[in-house]
């Protein structure tokens, strides 16, 4: 006895095995070319107890002279390769220009301070930032940081000056060596922009002299 097959579910037969051929087909593909990882930078500052939170003695942020503060800073490795980090850390008050997200510029501000470090692929960086005002002046209602302790370093210098001593702010900027221009650089291009990496925690000095 012979199977017959009309035409009709002949054309589905076929296609049927067209489509799962195709389907395979793409299968297969992306089991041997899987699409690439997303490739960035991640930066994040913790208080004393390793979370976002507490971040100044008694969640006080008016800070008096010599008044500890510690902090963590981490930055996390997702390039995709080896990297050369740098991380700038600059004291802003609230009408400094900071970091601009759409153009991807960093601070024009000079940096106080700088880490470096070489990073494997996946590795995150985690370095202590404790920190305190070392000195300060005030002036026709201004205070100005001239002096700052962080982690043992003792820096002097016009930092910044703010009305009555509130909303200073330090930024941190992650930069990285970029071996196209041969020299760091501060943002990455994407399909949505350039993308970079900082962020900021304000504070205020208003006791400090």
């Amino acid at each position: 006895m012979k199977l017959r097959i009309n035409s009709r579910d002949l054309r589905y037969v076929v296609a049927f095995a067209l489509v799962m051929t195709i389907v395979s087909s793409g299968v297969a593909y992306r089991a041997l070319y899987p699409p690439p990882n997303e490739q960035y930078f991640a930066m994040w500052v913790l208080g004393p107890d390793g979370f976002a939170q507490h971040y100044y003695p008694n969640d006080d942020s008016n800070l008096g002279i010599k008044e500890p503060v510690n902090w963590t800073i981490g930055v996390q490795n997702q390039m995709g390769g080896l990297e050369y980090v740098v991380v700038r850390v600059k004291l802003l008050n609230s009408t400094l220009n900071g970091p601009a997200n759409p153009t991807g510029s960093p601070s024009s501000t000079i940096p106080v301070l700088e880490f470096t470090r070489v990073l494997i692929e996946n590795e995150t960086w985690s370095m202590p930032f404790d920190w305190m005002i070392a000195n300060a002046t005030e002036a026709n209602g201004s205070i100005s940081i001239i002096g700052l302790s962080i982690n043992g370093n003792q820096l002097v210098g016009d930092f910044a000056s703010a009305l009555s001593g509130y909303n200073f702010r330090f930024v941190f900027e992650l930069w990285f060596y970029d071996a196209s221009t041969n020299g760091l650089v501060f943002s990455q291009p994407t399909t949505a922009g350039p993308r970079s990496v900082w962020t900021q925690i304000w504070f205020n000095a208003t006791s400090v002299v």
